[in-house]
C-alpha cells in the first residue's frame, strides 16, 4: 500500500518526525529510510519510544496517528501509473489483494477516495495477521485470500522488509521503488522497475508466462 499505491512515505515520515518532536526527539528522514520504512506504524512508535525513554508509547502512537490523518487528507498523491496498470489487471481478468502492513481504516478511506475497491478482491491488513513483514505470514494470507497457490502469486513491493515478505512466502517479487525507497536493498526481488509504466502489456505478457 504506502509507497506502491499510494506515494505516502514521505506523509508517514512527516507524522513520525512531528510526534517524535514533540517529546524533544530528533526523528530523521535517513532514519526512516534505513530502519523503519515497510513496518507497522505500532512497531515504529513503540520501538522509538523505548530507545528514547518515552514511557508511554501508546499516547505516543496516537499522537501519531492524530498527525497522520490531518495530513493524508491533502497530502496524498497515488503513484503515477498505479490506476492504468490496476485496469489492465483488472481486463485481463488477473484477481489483485492489498497486502499491507497499514491499518484497515487508512486503507478504507485511500480506497474511498481515490476509487480503488472495484480493482481488488480483498486486503491483507496489519490486524488480519499476528507476524508481519518481513515475516511471510501477510503474503500467505493474501494468497489464500486470492485461493492462489504462492508460487503462481506476483507481489509489487517497494521496501525491502515487503520483498522479504513477498519471497519468504514463495512469491515471484517485483519491486517498484518510491521516492524514498529508491536506494534500499531491493536485490531480493526477482525483477525491478522504475516506473508502473514499464508494466505495460508485453511486460505484463512476459511476466504472466514467467509464471
Amino acid at each position: 500500500m504506502d509507497g506502491v499505491i499510494v506515494d505516502s512515505e514521505p506523509v508517514h515520515y512527516e507524522a513520525d518526525r512531528r510526534a517524535m518532536a514533540a517529546h524533544g526527539v530528533k526523528f530523521t528522514y535517513e532514519n526512516k529510510k534505513v530502519n523503519y520504512i515497510g513496518r507497522t506504524v505500532r512497531d515504529t512508535m513503540y520501538e522509538l519510544s523505548e530507545m528514547h525513554g518515552i514511557s508511554d508509547p501508546e499516547a505516543v502512537l496516537q499522537q501519531r496517528q492524530d498527525l497522520f490523518i490531518e495530513l493524508i487528507a491533502t497530502d496524498l498523491m497515488l503513484r503515477d501509473g498505479l490506476r492504468e496498470l490496476l485496469s489492465e489487471l483488472s481486463d485481463r481478468g488477473v484477481p489483485c489483494a492489498l497486502v499491507t502492513s497499514g491499518n484497515r481504516w487508512y486503507i478504507d478511506n485511500v480506497f474511498e477516495r481515490f476509487g480503488l475497491s472495484s480493482f481488488f478482491k480483498g486486503m491483507i491488513t496489519v490486524e488480519d495477521v499476528k507476524a508481519h513483514k518481513p515475516l511471510p505470514d501477510p503474503y500467505l494470507a493474501g494468497a489464500k485470500l486470492l485461493g492462489v497457490p504462492t508460487e503462481l502469486c506476483l507481489a509489487v513491493e517497494d521496501s525491502t522488509a515487503g520483498v522479504a515478505s513477498a519471497k519468504a512466502a514463495g512469491m515471484y517479487c517485483v519491486a517498484a521503488p518510491s521516492e524514498m525507497t529508491l536506494d534500499a536493498d531491493l536485490s531480493a526481488a526477482d525483477t525491478r522497475v522504475e516506473s508502473f509504466y514499464e508494466l505495460d502489456s508485453t511486460r505484463l505478457d512476459a511476466l504472466f508466462r514467467a509464471k
